[in-house]
């Protein structure tokens, strides 16, 4: 019994560690400006960056951008949603460069050309696979709720339970309680994770 109640506080604390990295890197670290992390929701960039892929981007000089380069922007036609693609021609360069962008996964270039305002352009540096399908399920509705519920009440449990149990002898120490304190942190750093990162086509 003692070996399972260390191996649950060891689980505990490890997915406690887990959500506040999470936390940190996916939710309060883009807030500084250094980076960003976007979701990769389409195939067209296999096999460089699968669906469900979190890439990190950072901000570089708009005139130091160079054919190859992968970034991430907003497209000048229809919905004006977010794309990662590869650069593959530079129409004009300076600070508000015109460039022609392809999907490495798609057959021929995108169908527009992109003026990037602001003289800094994201630029593709990491990609960590399969992170965007945990990121994703974490904004719907069913897994909120279950997060809500379901953390709190084995939290309590736990708590319960120690509080409850009693030494088999008297020469056993009493088990000390548990605290629900990681729980709820983690449960804290998982709600902030599920509105933290973007989400953009591939």
């Amino acid at each position: 019994m003692r070996i399972a109640t260390t191996a649950a506080r060891l689980l505990a604390a490890g997915f406690l560690a887990f959500s506040l990295l999470l936390l940190l890197a996916v939710g309060l670290g883009p807030r500084t400006g250094a980076y960003r992390t976007v979701t990769v929701l389409t195939g067209s960039m296999r096999p460089t960056m699968a669906e469900g892929s979190v890439i990190v981007t950072t901000p570089v000089p708009a005139r130091s951008l160079r054919v190859g380069d992968v970034i991430t922007y907003r497209i000048p036609v229809e919905d004006r949603r977010v794309v990662t693609h590869r650069v593959v021609e530079i129409v004009r360069g300076g600070d508000r460069p015109v460039v022609r962008t392809k999907g490495d996964a798609n057959a021929s270039p995108d169908g527009w050309v992109a003026e990037l305002k602001g003289g800094t352009v994201w630029k593709v540096r990491a990609t960590v696979p399969q992170l965007g399908w945990v990121l994703e399920w974490l904004r719907r509705p069913q897994a909120r709720q279950l997060l809500v519920l379901g953390v709190p009440l084995l939290s309590l449990v736990l708590l319960l339970r120690d509080i409850w149990r009693r030494p088999s002898t008297p020469d056993d120490p009493a088990p000390s309680p548990a605290s629900p304190m990681p729980g709820t942190v983690a449960l804290l750093a998982l709600l902030t994770l599920g509105a933290a990162t973007g989400a953009g086509r591939g």
